[in-house]
């Protein structure tokens, strides 16, 4: 990857009262470098390839396995342990997702939830800033009864949201999750065959920052 050199505006030395060829070169000089700075910036952000040369946090994690409901009182935290891509956001604890630097984040969720009841049941999906909910973050979902005794209904809950870190050191999003069935959970499927079909985790989250404070 090329550097990137930050630019400085140069100091332009003081015109003397009458004409003078050297001092003139001087400043035509410093132009000419600070321009130089300036070309080579936009050539290296905005040329075809200026998208590599630019290196912003963003994080991509899942979850291989089965996660159940702790009761139709209670949240359910989601869980974390599979990571697919990591620059500068990593998760904890296997439910903490936390930042390496202050911005603005883009986070999107996609959930495999399954429904082995014969009724449509309610699902709610909703973000933590460390230990608390965060306002207005909720969204509802309607999971579909199962097909037969032995085919489940599927759902897949997706929602989107901007989070902002202001403090990296102390703060973290979590992902919650509520139903009001125990036989509602997020479910994970393992490879298949004929055709071969790839494995399907519960969880996706990617996160991008989008901008810094």
């Amino acid at each position: 990857m090329a550097r990137i050199a930050t630019t400085v505006a140069p100091n332009i030395p003081l015109s003397p009262r009458e004409y003078s060829a050297s001092q003139q070169e001087q400043i035509s000089n410093a132009l000419r470098l600070y321009f130089n700075q300036v070309d080579n910036f936009t050539r290296l952000v905005g040329g075809p390839l200026g998208g590599s040369n630019i290196n912003n946090p963003f994080g991509m994690f899942m979850s291989s396995v089965d996660q159940e409901s702790a009761g139709v009182t209670s949240e359910n935290i989601v869980q974390l342990d599979e990571v697919i891509l990591s620059n500068g956001i990593r998760v904890e604890n296997n439910e903490e997702i936390r930042f390496s630097t202050a911005g603005q984040f883009l986070v999107t969720v996609s959930l495999q939830v399954t429904n082995r009841d014969n009724v449509i049941h309610e699902f709610e999906l909703w973000a933590k800033q460390n230990g608390s909910n965060y306002p207005l973050s909720n969204t509802r979902f309607d999971i579909p009864e199962r097909k037969s005794a032995s085919i489940w209904g599927h759902s897949t809950p997706a929602v989107n949201g901007i989070f902002t870190v202001t403090n990296p050191s102390e703060e973290y999003l979590r992902m919650a999750w509520w139903s009001d069935s125990l036989l509602v959970y997020l479910q994970h499927y393992a490879a298949r065959t004929s055709p071969d079909r790839p494995a399907i985790p519960s969880v996706i989250i990617t996160v991008n920052q989008i901008s810094s404070l």
